[in-house]
């Protein structure tokens, strides 16, 4: 690493941050359970890595703390070998390095940093990673952490998500849940949509999640209702009820503006094995892009693979920001090549930076923050190199990439 990366990497460690994804529970969830290397280390898509090298056992087992750690280790020890110079992995290790003093995690080292990661999970350990370690400001949260609009993370709300082919049953239950919410039944399909937004924005969401291979089409405003009359007071069949669940997804991606919600979209690889990863291509949703275009929208995952067609979505449609999200560890090296494709292509204005997208404690977090300085710091020394850009000027574009960007578009 030569000393101009270095010297990049230290001028954005005094940046603030915001962290634009992570799907954590709150701190008292966490410091109640068990910490080891498999539950807040080797927890998630390490693996996942492990489960596409060959390992037969579920994540469930290896994440069991009733099970022995070491009878857990010896299921995942023959493919750590493997996994080892993955993005994920090299997350793993940055942090057992830096925050617990483990140079390598082995068969030597693997109980002596699950005990420092049960000594330090205690009350305070959120503020002493994201707060201290990581000088994050704001988290856009996933999870059962929201500590409200003004709170230090707030929520990008996932529940629409599941009006994908909802049936009637499920569709049924969810509207009784939020008529008992608003003690009355709801006049129309709309009438509940603007309840439910109306609910939520209250309770300190800022962004809609939705993934890239949601339904392009939808029934009328005039089918809808119908079909929303009838399922008030009688049963409906399951395509209707799917039918109805599209519209409120459409409908909910047209009136976020009205509610300041940015529509955040999952575009591109799934952490678990075997899914068709290829219905969310961000190709997919360039007729949302148009037809919605009042509305802003947040393209997670760099849309990896299609990190080229992301590219230019980004430079066509003035409603879609790009973000880095998890990209910093799928693959450091397609997330520092790519960073000057973008930047050939898409205003800088428009590139959110970083999300720790992780789900199982905040420990990994810092790992990732570690690899985005370095992935940010080797892209943009090219620029500098070639004299495109001045060293103040790569600084700049990292605050906003880190920092500006995520808190003016989710007007934070």
């Amino acid at each position: 690493m030569n000393n101009l990366i270095k010297n990049l990497i230290l001028e954005m460690k005094e940046l603030p941050i915001i962290d634009s994804h992570e799907h954590l529970p709150c701190e008292e969830d966490i410091v109640s359970q068990q910490a080891d290397v498999f539950t807040r280390i080797y927890c998630h898509y390490s693996i996942t890595n492990a489960i596409t090298a060959g390992m037969t056992v579920d994540r469930g087992m290896l994440k069991n703390t009733n099970i022995p750690l070491e009878e857990r280790w010896e299921h995942f020890r023959p493919f750590q070998q493997a996994i080892k110079n993955t993005g994920y992995a090299r997350a793993a290790q940055i942090t057992a390095q830096d925050l617990y003093g483990i140079n390598q995690i082995n068969d030597k080292t693997y109980i002596e940093l699950s005990e420092k990661l049960q000594e330090s999970n205690r009350p305070s350990l959120y503020n002493n990673i994201l707060k201290d370690k990581c000088n994050i400001k704001k988290i856009l949260n996933q999870g059962s952490w929201n500590e409200g609009k003004s709170g230090y993370a707030v929520s990008v709300y996932r529940e629409f998500m599941g009006l994908v082919d909802i049936d009637a049953g499920a569709l049924r239950k969810l509207y009784q849940t939020w008529k008992q919410i608003n003690n009355a039944e709801f006049k129309s399909a709309l009438d509940w949509l603007c309840f439910w937004c109306t609910e939520i924005k209250s309770a300190g969401v800022v962004g809609l999640k939705f993934a890239a291979s949601l339904p392009i089409d939808c029934v009328d405003d005039t089918t809808a209702e119908s079909i929303f009359q009838t399922f008030r007071n009688n049963s409906i069949s399951d395509q209707e009820a799917s039918a109805l669940g599209s519209w409120l997804m459409h409908k909910a991606i047209e009136n976020a503006p009205k509610y300041k919600f940015v529509v955040a979209i999952h575009c591109g690889i799934i952490w678990d094995v075997n899914r068709d990863f290829g219905a969310l291509n961000p190709m997919n949703i360039i007729p949302l892009l148009m037809k919605y275009r009042n509305t802003v929208f947040d393209l997670y995952h760099g849309g990896m693979p299609w990190v080229r067609e992301m590219a230019v979505i980004g430079n066509q449609y003035p409603n879609a920001n790009l973000n880095l999200v998890w990209c910093h560890q799928i693959s450091p090296y397609m997330t520092e090549h790519m960073l000057n494709e973008w930047i050939d292509l898409v205003p800088t204005n428009k590139i959110i930076g970083f999300g720790g997208d992780n789900c199982d404690g905040p420990e990994k977090t810092y790992g990732v923050l570690q690899m985005t300085y370095e992935n940010i710091a080797r892209a943009l020394a090219i620029r500098i190199s070639r004299k495109q850009i001045s060293e103040k000027q790569a600084v700049q574009i990292s605050k906003d990439w880190l920092y500006e960007n995520p808190k003016r578009i989710y007007s934070l």
